[in-house]
């Protein structure tokens, strides 16, 4: 298959972003500063996997879309710009931690807030092709390809992943307490993996939820299309129940958070 030059900056910078794993990982061990009582490379770690998720999530789920619109113009400038994007959030969280020092929710000297505000306008910017391509599906027929439920799976997962995450990162953004609801401002003893909150409210797990409708949408509506072969409307609709239950999920744990309860306690 001959693959657009979209998929290729999309690949790309999600390969160029997974290199900087184990050069982290080799800091992680070399570096003992901690930022919120954990090692001050565990955050830019996280990172390192989600965003090239982003990146790799449009590069495959652009492949079903139709021919003129892979190849098209305003697809390849969607990947330029999110690709860039991605980047202008890579380098303020190494900046940040190389200097010892927050990048989130840092206002301490002109400088950080000069990189917290250069990873929000990355994290917009990187995930705006979901919002556009979601929209752009919406309109367009069911191919062979593109199966009516993987369809479904995309429009609603972009376009509602995005709303929810752009939502809830913003107001997470202007908390000055940072993400923490009620309970002590750190990150230690968090959920394995996640690191979220066992003590307190935790937003993130909310901003989790929602973003990861993204994927989740998708893999929902190509499953179903598998599984229910030419009944489209059975598919149609798993997607629409995944999508309600996704929703919920955060609009839930957003609650959940506001109310200083933890998603899984200790």
């Amino acid at each position: 298959m001959r693959y657009s030059f979209a998929e290729k900056v999309w690949v790309q910078g999600a390969f160029w972003i997974l290199a900087l794993i184990p050069i982290t990982l080799l800091a992680y061990q070399l570096d003992v500063r901690t930022i919120n009582d954990i090692n001050i490379w565990t955050k830019p770690l996280k990172f390192w996997v989600s965003v090239p998720l982003h990146l790799a999530t449009f590069a495959v789920l652009v492949q079903f879309l139709p021919k003129k619109v892979r190849f098209s113009w305003w697809i390849a400038g969607l990947a330029v710009v999110s690709t860039l994007a991605a980047i202008l959030e890579v380098f303020p969280l190494v900046s940040q931690a190389a200097r010892g020092v927050a990048s989130h929710y840092n206002f301490r000297t002109t400088y950080d807030s000069i990189m917290y505000a250069l990873m929000g306008v990355g994290a917009i910017f990187m995930t705006l092709p979901a919002l556009i391509i979601g929209l752009r599906c919406m309109f367009l027929k069911s191919t062979e390809k593109l199966t009516p439920g993987l369809k479904l799976g995309i429009s609603l997962g972009f376009t509602i992943g995005f709303a929810i995450a752009f939502f809830l990162g913003f107001y997470m953004s202007s908390q000055p307490g940072g993400h923490w609801v009620g309970g002590p401002p750190t990150d230690l003893g968090g959920l394995p993996i996640f690191g979220w909150s066992r003590e307190g409210g935790d937003l993130r797990v909310s901003h989790f939820f929602g973003l990861h409708l993204m994927q989740a949408l998708p893999i929902v509506g190509w499953l179903a299309d598998r599984t229910f072969g030419t009944e489209r409307a059975t598919a149609r609709w798993i997607v629409v129940l995944a999508t309600l239950i996704g929703v919920g999920l955060s609009i839930g744990t957003f609650l959940q958070a506001l109310s200083g309860q933890p998603f899984i306690g200790l």
